[in-house]
């Protein structure tokens, strides 16, 4: 193809390939071998507005590489592409270094329509991941707590990240952890036999909330005691220096070496009042703090009554879980709670001993990380207690045995990055590649609109159950007023709201980079106008309405006439849509790259807009002739497929009506 077609393929030939990847690759072949640099990267970007055609190229580093005047350069390959007479390109312009082009609707079009038509469902997935395994770490809620919102970011955000990693070839293995062990347990086995009837608790109506409410009052009163003991040890020492409280003394000087080994400081130097505060800080403790600890330990070393406690709170909270997950629509492959490596932790321990990684401290094993600038992490208290970390590493070794995971994905929220920088380093240092493979793709912390960050202890959460309930609420007086002949059918109308009502919750959170904090507002997150899922939602039901109405089958989209028009696709609205559908496998590519659904919200509100332009603007029912209607219902069909295709990485369906 062109002045040298014969080391070129035909364009729009190749069967492997999308159309847009496909004009990318040619595009970029072409410059490798003008500029002669063999591995030279091209991009083609949106060209800005008020410059003639779809993309432009720029050359300026390919040129400055390859000791090319950057406008000489973009020249040749003007030539190139003129010379190539390639039915794709309408037209070539250069502005500088850059050169532009516009595609034909009609050729490129045609084949990006057809494609999308054959492939259906699968339009747009890649083989990247060669079947390679990956487990996602995702939701995770604790046990005995009401879901929160935060809970909602990772299990939407997880569950995106699992459909965009199976589109474009990984197996995944969406594994919900649920936080079902540690000390947290003996507080609330506390909590329940002080002041809980487990009779009221197995029947009310809200027993996760009982169970929650035990957990605060558990710790609002270990707070008060450990106050009182904290101002009375104050006073004594005081009274009679910090030899006369037990274990002070220790704990200052503890305090001390660490803060001197760390900011390499002597001891003068050292705020003495402060380490004292933090001193007084560490050994203050309440009798119902060691309660909970010896019950934990109870339970961990299988005490009968601790398990039955424990297993209650279980139950009764796996029950609301599914709930929740039954509405929003969310599949688990497993549902491996911490508990499930309770005999898999001592060969952990013990491993991370052996390997080297951990060493001794004061009866504790460790793993110094300071030389990555990562503290020192703790694998298992002096006690023999484990910890969550314990735990973790656990589960690791067991995802990459057991499940032969090469990777796994942990969707937890910003404030651990240290934590897992410190799990992927320590299962580095043991020798296992899931450790270097792995990564923890966090979210921002959401606090409340008086500035508090919310805390299940103090009791400050926005609960994803009320979430759901105002946008069922919300949604019900929206189609009632939108479509009220709908609104009368209550099976239909239930499960339209819960697509509206899901649609825009998951929008909130994958329409906008999930990095940053965010401070909950009920607005955006029930938000159904404008950027929203119920917007894009409303133009694939429009699209498929256009079919509907026109009674045609996909028999007539597939047949010649439909297929092969003379000239389609030529007005603005139609050439823009056709140009944002022939982008959907690139941006999905992308969206896996990074793991960033967001990637994909944004393209479907932009084909969203576009197709709503096309409606508007275009003549389809009443097209000129039969030729034109086909390929323009061909050119909605495509259109409904994609947006379909796009929000089901959301996890986000395409209601029948709205």
């Amino acid at each position: 193809m062109g002045a040298m077609g014969v080391e070129y393929e035909s364009m729009g030939e190749s069967s492997d390939k999308y159309p847009f990847l496909d004009l990318e690759s040619d595009i970029s072949t072409r410059i490798r071998h003008i500029a002669g640099i063999p591995n030279a990267t091209v991009i083609l970007t949106p060209t800005p507005k008020g410059v003639e055609g779809d993309y432009g190229v720029p050359v300026v580093n390919v040129a400055k590489q390859a000791g090319l005047n950057p406008t000489e350069l973009s020249g040749k390959l003007a030539d190139e592409l003129k010379n190539s007479k390639n039915s794709w390109i309408e037209s070539i312009t250069l502005e500088g270094p850059y050169l532009n082009f516009r595609l034909d609707a009609n050729t490129y079009g045609q084949k990006v329509i057809n494609q999308i038509l054959e492939m259906g469902a699968n339009y747009g997935h890649e083989n990247i991941g060669h079947d390679d395994k990956v487990a996602i770490d995702m939701s995770s809620p604790n046990i005995a707590k009401r879901m929160s919102i935060a809970h909602l970011r990772s299990t939407i955000i997880g569950d995106s990240i699992a459909n965009i990693l199976m589109a474009t070839g990984f197996e995944v293995v969406k594994d919900n952890h649920i936080g079902d062990w540690g000390t947290q347990f003996g507080k609330l086995i506390v909590a329940i036999k002080r002041w809980g009837n487990e009779d009221e608790i197995a029947n009310s109506s809200d027993p996760v909330g009982v169970l929650q409410d035990l957990y605060v009052k558990f710790h609002d009163e270990m707070d008060k005691e450990k106050a009182f003991q904290r101002s009375e040890f104050e006073t004594q020492a005081k009274e009679g220096g910090a030899e006369s409280v037990p274990g002070l003394s220790d704990a200052i000087e503890q305090i001390s070496q660490t803060i001197m080994k760390r900011k390499k400081i002597a001891r003068k130097e050292l705020d003495q009042e402060k380490i004292l505060q933090d001193a007084l800080d560490k050994i203050s403790e309440s009798e119902l703090e060691k309660e909970g600890r010896e019950w934990f330990l109870k339970l961990e070393n299988g005490d009968q009554e601790a398990r039955r406690l424990w297993k209650l709170c279980i139950d009764l909270s796996m029950k609301e879980f599914e709930q929740i997950y039954d509405f929003l629509g969310v599949k688990f492959d497993v549902v491996l709670g911490e508990s499930f490596y309770e005999d898999k932790l001592q060969d952990a321990v013990k491993e991370v001993k052996e390997s080297g990684a951990g060493k001794t401290s004061d009866g504790a094993l460790i793993v110094d990380l300071e030389d990555k600038n990562l503290g020192v992490a703790m694998i298992m208290k002096s006690d023999g207690a484990s910890l969550y970390m314990t735990r973790d590493i656990a589960t690791a070794l067991y995802r990459e045995k057991e499940m032969k995971a090469k990777k796994a994905i942990y969707v937890v929220g910003e404030d651990q990055k240290l934590y897992f920088q410190q799990l992927f380093e320590i299962l580095r240092r043991m020798g296992h590649p899931i450790g270097a493979e792995s990564a923890h793709v966090y979210f921002g912390m959401v606090s409340l609109p008086e500035g508090k960050k919310m805390s299940t202890r103090k009791g400050l959460v926005i609960l994803l159950k009320d979430v759901i309930e105002e946008g069922i609420k919300r949604a019900r007086v929206i189609l009632k007023e939108k479509n009220p002949d709908l609104y009368k059918s209550e099976k239909l109308r239930n499960e339209v709201v819960r697509q509206i009502t899901v649609g825009a919750m998951k929008w909130n959170d994958l329409s906008q980079d999930p990095k940053k904090p965010i401070v909950f507002d009920w607005d955006k997150a029930l938000n159904f106008e404008g950027n929203s899922a119920p917007y894009v939602q409303y133009q694939a039901v429009r699209a498929n309405k256009l079919l509907k109405d026109a009674g045609i089958s996909k028999e007539d989209l597939e047949n010649p006439e439909s297929k092969d028009a003379p000239r389609v696709y030529q007005s603005e609205a139609e050439h823009q849509l056709v140009i944002a559908l022939a982008e959907f496998p690139k941006v999905l590519t992308e969206a896996q790259a990074n793991y960033t659904p967001s990637r994909i919200a944004n393209y479907a509100f932009d084909l969203a807009k576009k197709f709503s332009a096309f409606y508007e603007k275009v003549s389809v029912l009443k097209a000129d002739n039969k030729s034109d209607m086909l390929a323009r219902l061909r050119l909605a069909a495509a259109t409904l497929q994609v947006i379909t295709n796009s929000l089901a990485l959301l996890g986000i369906e395409v209601p029948e009506v709205m």
